[in-house]
């Protein structure tokens, strides 16, 4: 592999080349005391690897890093550093490693097996074991195999969780480092927002690995901004969203999978959560679930399996305890069952909900339901 170094002392130089010079895998195609000379030879020839010191006079070795990412997509850069404080700068950016100077053959060899682990083809890096999957509807969790439960992901702020969440909604895509500026940091000045950007990126990515093994969900510097690639990883509401569609029509052969279908909605999408920009995801996909559990029930009035019909629209009552729809369909269930109280208990349930939600009485198709209930029961 083809290698640049980029130094502002000459003896630090000097040492990375005769360490490098003692592999077989690499070869140093340039060494040099500044980061402008660097980005112009990297921009011809597009090395492999860039070592970057971090503190150098003029242009430093985080804005060549930018620079490079610009010029030369395929390159990784790996900072050199005296100082530690720079460690979380450098994870903030797409960066491969940091190593702390002076730099040590044993230190350069782990991070020239990090490279070879990054660069190995994809199709040769995929886990033999089963899937994994991340769970977004309810409460955010991973689940690393099948027959074991799924586990609450660890974080150490809610800002962190909130920039994983975030970059999850959007994966696969970049987004800008000002959009997530905005979003996390929007009472900072631009200079402490970068500076907790780069820290966040880097607790996340250190979670990451420990938590669901290393490079198994990435997060890479792109187009002045990140992205997160799921790799393995499915993603619950994905999934469930695509076997809703690919449901057949309902009918007393399908009606099963249509139950299961249903009762995979495990919750609101980042319901635990209640993040203010996934709103129109979570109404999208929470009305997709209620119309299909209403329709689902509506067929067991149907086919006169009133406890099923009943466990489903209460389901949806328990999301939405103002509707007036499941309200009057549960009292009319509870009437044909000859179950009195739950008839009273579901009108008194829906008075109150409408008032304490919209300080209104229910509407004039229910009141003259439960009035001639009454009038006929009570």
């Amino acid at each position: 592999m083809r290698v640049i170094l980029v130094d502002d002392e000459y003896l630090a130089l000097s040492r990375l080349n005769k360490l490098l010079l003692e592999r077989e895998d690499c070869e140093v195609i340039g060494s040099f005391l500044t980061a402008q000379e660097a980005i112009d030879q990297i921009e011809i020839h597009l090395p492999e690897i860039v070592f970057m010191d971090v503190q150098m006079p003029g242009m430093n070795g985080i804005e060549a890093t930018e620079r490079i990412h610009e010029v030369s997509p395929g390159t990784e850069v790996i900072f050199t550093t005296a100082y530690n404080e720079h460690a979380l700068t450098a994870y903030g950016l797409e960066v491969l490693d940091y190593i702390m100077k002076p730099v040590t053959r044993d230190r350069l060899e782990k991070t020239m097996k990090m490279y070879q682990r990054r660069t190995v083809p994809a199709n040769l890096n995929v886990a033999e074991g089963p899937s994994m999957i991340i769970r977004c509807l309810g409460m955010l969790q991973v689940q690393l195999h099948p027959n074991e439960p799924p586990k609450h992901m660890k974080f150490r702020t809610t800002k962190i969780r909130e920039l994983f969440a975030y970059l999850l909604h959007h994966r696969n895509k970049p987004i800008k480092r000002d959009t997530l500026l905005e979003l996390l940091w929007p009472e900072l000045d631009e200079r402490r927002g970068i500076s907790n950007l780069h820290s966040g990126i880097h607790r996340l990515r250190s979670m990451m690995n420990e938590f669901m093994g290393e490079d198994k969900m990435v997060i890479r510097y792109q187009q002045f901004g990140y992205l997160l690639e799921t790799g393995e990883f499915r993603i619950d509401a994905e999934e469930w969203e695509s076997r809703l569609n690919r449901l057949s029509l309902l009918s007393s052969s399908t009606v099963a999978e249509h139950r299961q279908t249903s009762d995979q909605y495990e919750g609101k999408y980042y319901g635990e959560d209640d993040y203010v920009w996934a709103e129109l995801e979570r109404q999208r996909l929470h009305a997709l679930w209620r119309n299909h559990a209403m329709q689902l029930a509506q067929y067991y009035i149907e086919v006169g399996q009133n406890a099923e019909a009943l466990t489903l629209y209460h389901r949806v009552q328990q999301f939405e305890p103002s509707l007036e729809q499941v309200g009057l369909a549960l009292m009319k269930i509870y009437d044909r069952l000859g179950n009195k109280d739950p008839v009273i208990a579901q009108y008194n349930q829906l008075v109150t909900a409408l008032e304490q939600e919209a300080g209104i009485r229910p509407g004039l198709e229910v009141e003259l339901w439960y009035q001639q209930w009454k009038q006929s029961n009570i």
